[in-house]
């Protein structure tokens, strides 16, 4: 007997209950037409009973277990359910249907995962860090400077993963070839009197972030700033990606061309995350 066989039989069992049988017009309906299947709306108590009783694995004894023809109709046996045989029936149909589900659910999690890389397990990020400058860097005017002392405080919860940072100098070493989105965020203070920069018109600052050093012929990050707009003290940024080969370097320049020296702060930050290859 197969197993759609048996929970159709089952659940018409379990509708009618024990030992109790259906009227007479259901228990005559034929079974469905086609395949051998039972139809589901066409099965009464006693087929349900014929198909369980004969099908392998029960005993003898069970299979010719009967009941009493009941009145009305002489010379018939009906078959009666026994009690302990549905709940065990019942027990293993509940059984079956948890383990689908279970199957059904694991196949879909499966297809999603599949289907959506971050729908399964997170990824490590292999090349990241923030760091700060470590004191403040003067800067002249009129010089294009590159920028280093850099630091990882532990108490600003700054990181650093995987290799490559030179604190030092300030050069970050790409440990794999791929996409890394750069950021970097200066504070600068203007180490002249406010007296005597007026007139110094079409000064500005600009902030870089250069691969190879070569802020002219690589592909950089580049913002600017007028300095004749500013106050003492302002902040310049700039955020960007770029595409490093293992083993090239980028780092931070400062090119002032304003007609006074400037101080980048310490506290001033620079980092970088490996978006992917």
């Amino acid at each position: 007997m197969r197993l759609p066989e048996l929970c159709l039989a089952l659940l018409c069992a379990a509708s009618t209950g024990t030992g109790t049988e259906a009227p007479r017009a259901a228990r005559e309906r034929p079974l469905a037409p086609g395949r051998g299947e039972l139809g589901a709306a066409r099965l009464d108590p006693r087929q349900v009973w014929m198909l369980l009783a004969g099908s392998p694995g029960r005993g003898s004894a069970e299979r010719g277990r009967s009941a009493p023809a009941g009145p009305g109709a002489p010379g018939r046996t009906s078959a009666a359910v026994p009690e302990e045989l549905l709940r065990e029936l019942q027990l293993r149909l509940a059984g079956t249907a948890k383990m689908c589900r279970t199957a059904g659910e694991g196949r879909t999690e499966e297809e999603s995962s599949k289907g959506s890389p971050q729908a399964g397990a997170q990824r490590r990020v292999e090349a990241a860090f923030h760091c700060q400058t470590r004191e403040d860097i003067a800067v002249e005017q009129s010089t294009r400077q590159e920028l280093g002392l850099f630091h990882i405080p532990e108490r600003e919860r700054l990181f650093q993963r995987g290799p490559g940072l030179n604190l030092t100098s300030g050069q970050y070493t790409a440990p794999l070839a791929g996409y890394y989105t750069f950021s970097s965020t200066l504070h600068i203070a203007r180490r002249e009197p406010r007296r005597r920069r007026q007139g110094c018109r079409g000064s500005r600052l600009r902030l870089l972030i250069c691969v190879q050093s070569c802020c002219q012929h690589n592909s950089h990050l580049e913002s600017v700033s007028w300095l004749e707009s500013s106050g003492d003290l302002f902040t310049i940024s700039v955020t960007g990606t770029l595409y490093l080969q293992a083993g090239q370097y980028a780092s931070v320049f400062v090119d002032n061309t304003a007609g006074s020296p400037i101080t980048v702060q310490s506290g001033s930050d620079f980092s970088a995350v490996l978006l992917g290859v």
